[in-house]
């Protein structure tokens, strides 16, 4: 009798337990949230003029897509080199090459035969792939028109860092990857906020930065 009220009891306490507890939104098969790992409260907003470093991927922000997540970066550091070493009119027109898609004009340039000697401006870019990737590129005009309102911010940034701003000079230009003809290609002045009015003899020197998707 004494062992029949023993197990009433314990069963009691069981069931006032389970009456008790409340479910865990897991345990509540009427429950059909899920948890969202995009939702990271560290997460930090993305914005143009920021240093940005995922991966291979290290740069300045330079534009932000509509998603706030992708855009292009500019690269650090820049150089001074020639668009090239001669005087060849590569497509009829500049037809083979895009005012708008510096990856594709490099893939372009990529395919002459002795491209890196012959095109500095290119090689210095492509010289910034690594694993075999072909990341970095010498920018269209379209790509550097795009960058134009972030100027001040990357700058900025840039002089935080210790690093080389970009150049404001009315004579400064960067090359593009535009050809114009035989003799010239399209060099973009930040001082003039488009195309370079002057000086775009290919075998001149102007500075170079590279930019990337990410």
């Amino acid at each position: 009798m004494k062992k029949l009220s023993f197990i009433m009891m314990m069963a009691a306490i069981v069931s006032l337990s389970f009456a008790c507890s409340e479910p865990t939104p897991s345990d509540d098969p009427g429950n059909t949230e899920q948890p969202n790992p995009n939702d990271d409260p560290e997460k930090k907003e993305l914005k143009v003029g920021d240093y940005y470093k995922e991966g291979l991927a290290e740069g300045i922000i330079a534009f932000l897509e509509e998603d706030g997540e992708h855009g292009l970066l500019i690269s650090i550091d820049e150089t001074v080199a020639q668009w090239s070493t001669e005087h060849e009119m590569l497509t009829v027109q500049g037809g083979e090459f895009s005012m708008e898609d510096g990856a594709k004009n490099c893939a372009y340039i990529r395919t002459q035969e002795n491209w890196e000697a012959l095109y500095p401006a290119f090689a210095w870019c492509h010289a910034k792939n690594v694993l075999g990737l072909n990341a970095w590129f010498l920018p269209s005009i379209g790509e550097f028109r795009q960058i134009l309102p972030a100027v001040e911010a990357i700058n900025a940034t840039l002089e935080e860092m210790g690093e080389t701003t970009l150049a404001m000079g009315v004579n400064d230009s960067y090359w593009t990857s535009v050809e114009v003809g035989v003799q010239a290609a399209y060099a973009f002045s930040f001082s003039e906020g488009d195309i370079a009015s002057y000086d775009i003899d290919k075998l001149n020197e102007h500075y170079v930065r590279a930019m990337r998707k990410f």
